[in-house]
């Protein structure tokens, strides 16, 4: 697994206008849609990042051929090569893997306590519940698992109260036990948590 984490403030409007003219028509449209400004901007670097991690082994982005499963999830058809890129406020990040993978960045934030309820097992809400000082910490690291697992799999959350993770100290363990799971720990303030294929 490689990544790429950026600061959206790192792009001027000349590079982020100039990428998205060589973008793809579905996900020019697809970025037409959002209506928040960030998103759409985010959105872009997301795919310019992607650029950057695939030149490190010689795959040229303008070359590919880029499909949508079910789902609406881009993968690449007939590459090695899997990714996936998420943003939240003004950090963006792409991982590139050569297995299945998912990944997902949520700044920590107060946040209504039932929402818990829509995304964690029980033993997740012991976990999410059993420290007071940390109950948002745990919520977004808990979601954030959730989410990076679902996009690994290229589906949508329907079934998330399906899989389980346990958090212990640095570890996550997963119910599914072909998936390696964890946190990246770059920036302060963010959870950024990946799910990839094993071998």
């Amino acid at each position: 697994m490689e990544y790429l984490i950026k600061n959206n403030k790192e792009y001027n409007n000349k590079q982020i206008k100039d990428f998205y003219n060589i973008l793809p028509s579905y996900k020019k449209d697809k970025i037409k849609k959002y209506k928040n400004k960030e998103t759409k901007i985010n959105s872009i670097i997301g795919e310019i990042l992607l650029k950057d991690l695939l030149l490190k082994h010689n795959i040229i982005y303008n070359n590919l051929n880029f499909y949508l499963n079910y789902y609406g999830k881009p993968y690449l058809k007939n590459n090695n090569w899997y990714f996936n890129i998420s943003h939240s406020f003004n950090y963006i990040i792409t991982t590139i893997s050569d297995k299945e993978i998912g990944i997902d960045i949520e700044k920590i934030r107060n946040t209504p306590l039932n929402v818990i309820n829509y995304f964690a097992t029980q033993n997740e809400k012991k976990y999410i519940l059993a420290n007071k000082k940390y109950i948002f910490e745990r919520i977004f690291k808990i979601y954030t698992l959730k989410e990076a697992y679902f996009k690994m799999k290229g589906e949508n959350l329907n079934n998330i109260l399906k899989v389980e993770f346990k958090i212990w100290g640095n570890k996550v363990y997963c119910s599914d036990n072909s998936v390696n799971c964890g946190f990246i720990n770059d920036i302060k303030g963010f959870i950024i948590a990946y799910c990839e294929k094993r071998n």
